[in-house]
């Protein structure tokens, strides 16, 4: 098990049209083969704060989801437009329930 997590920092101007653009692929995201978790969530929109969190079965999930024609359309387009990124793959070995719950 892996996760994508991290913040990207993107031009404000460009928040609206994200987030958009995120929400119309996000259903084609989740059905993907190894997807257990996808988010891209604006934290701050004045700033333009992500907050990326994506869990994926393993290495190989994430290279095919990012080969995706609609994720390479959506990098395209917003490349440009980030101006930071601490987004970094992570791997778990396991998992379990939080303390006293």
């Amino acid at each position: 098990m892996i996760f994508v997590a991290g913040t990207l920092s993107i031009d404000p101007g460009v928040v609206r049209d994200f987030q958009n653009d995120v929400s119309a692929m996000l259903a084609k995201v989740r059905a993907e083969r190894g997807c257990r978790h996808y988010s891209l969530l604006v934290e701050d929109a004045q700033s333009g704060l992500i907050n990326v969190l994506e869990k994926w079965d393993n290495d190989a999930a994430l290279v095919a989801h990012l080969g995706q024609p609609w994720i390479v359309e959506f990098f395209t387009r917003y490349i440009g437009h980030v101006r930071e990124s601490t987004v970094k793959v992570f791997d778990i070995a396991g998992e379990r329930p939080l303390p006293g719950m």
